[in-house]
């Protein structure tokens, strides 16, 4: 029912800018703003250049981090320029591109990072993107100790080298599965009580398993890699080649035995909800709009974010985006 979905855009690398409360201007990164033994809050372009090739990733990567660097000195002076010298406070967001994109057949061709973005070049995007030098997608407004807001102004940006991707809204309404919902549901209403038991804090510290459910989670994670099917068949298996001691195994394979049912209907609700979840995923991918998104040449980008008052609801299709960022050396 929710009337807000908009593209997740995949943009790299993550970017927070803004001015202080003496109006100087920033430019850094998430680890630069927090940084605790250095003074990460760059002032000038050169002062970021300094920052990333000071770190101990540009002794592995000189290559790839002086690139980088360079790139970010040069767009200092463009979100120097972007920002108000009345506003006080901070950006965080992703860039999208450090260049005006090329143009192939009528559209902007850019690639932050996974996803490959066309846009038509005569689209009011598009149009934007022609007068644009950078172009940066912001998730949140911060302070300056870190707490975030949503950015709801996005006419706040001065001129048009900077460009501050607006909200891309989805058209049209995929159709709900609702036969699966309500599979779900019943299921869920039949084993909740059973699976919070089984996942109940204070149970697992008295049998000194208190880290349980990151264990499953990073069960989970592997499963991205091999395929996400067959949910908790594998999980003994793994586990035996996981770095978890031996003793805890035991403890682990002794605790599922005894519970088995219940542990199949933790993974029965994930791979349900995973599958309603994948299949209106599915069917925005295949929309046609202002953005198309690829992956290797298949439909499908880092995936949509839909708007509520609980908190955003990411739908990411881990067998598509997830597990393409994660084959990723880095």
């Amino acid at each position: 029912g929710g009337e807000n979905v908009t593209i997740k855009w995949d943009g790299s690398p993550a970017v927070i800018f803004g001015r202080n409360d003496n109006g100087e201007f920033i430019f850094t990164d998430k680890s630069g703003f927090s940084a605790k033994g250095y003074d990460g809050k760059a002032k000038s372009g050169d002062d970021v250049e300094k920052m990333f090739m000071a770190r101990p990733g540009a002794k592995n990567n000189p290559e790839g981090y002086k690139a980088l660097a360079g790139k970010m000195k040069n767009a200092y002076s463009t979100f120097e320029s972007a920002v108000p010298e009345s506003f006080k406070g901070y950006f965080k967001g992703d860039l999208l591109y450090f260049n005006t994109p090329v143009e192939k057949n009528g559209q902007f061709i850019f690639k932050p990072n996974i996803v490959n973005y066309a846009v038509p070049t005569d689209s009011n995007l598009g149009k934007k993107i022609a007068r644009s030098d950078v172009g940066v997608v912001i998730h949140r407004l911060m302070d300056e100790e870190g707490r975030e807001s949503t950015l709801k102004d996005f006419d706040i940006f001065q001129g048009s080298k900077l460009l501050v991707i607006p909200p891309i809204t989805i058209e049209q309404a995929p159709q709900v599965d609702d036969s699966s919902v309500r599979r779900l549901e019943a299921l869920v209403s039949k084993n909740a009580g059973a699976i919070d038991d089984f996942l109940n804090d204070q149970k697992l510290r008295e049998m000194k398993l208190t880290d349980l459910p990151k264990i499953l989670y990073a069960y989970l994670n592997s499963k991205v890699d091999t395929g996400l099917n067959n949910l908790g068949k594998g999980f003994m298996g793994w586990l035996q080649t996981s770095k978890v001691t031996a003793p805890k195994q035991a403890k682990i394979a002794e605790y599922v035995k005894a519970n088995i049912q219940t542990f199949s209907a933790i993974w029965q609700t994930v791979e349900g909800i995973m599958n309603v979840k994948n299949d209106i995923i599915g069917q925005l991918d295949n929309q046609k709009g202002t953005v198309t998104a690829t992956i290797n040449g298949k439909p499908g980008g880092e995936g949509y974010v839909l708007q509520h008052p609980a908190g955003d609801i990411k739908l990411v299709n881990r067998s598509g985006f997830s597990a393409a960022n994660r084959a990723v050396e880095r």
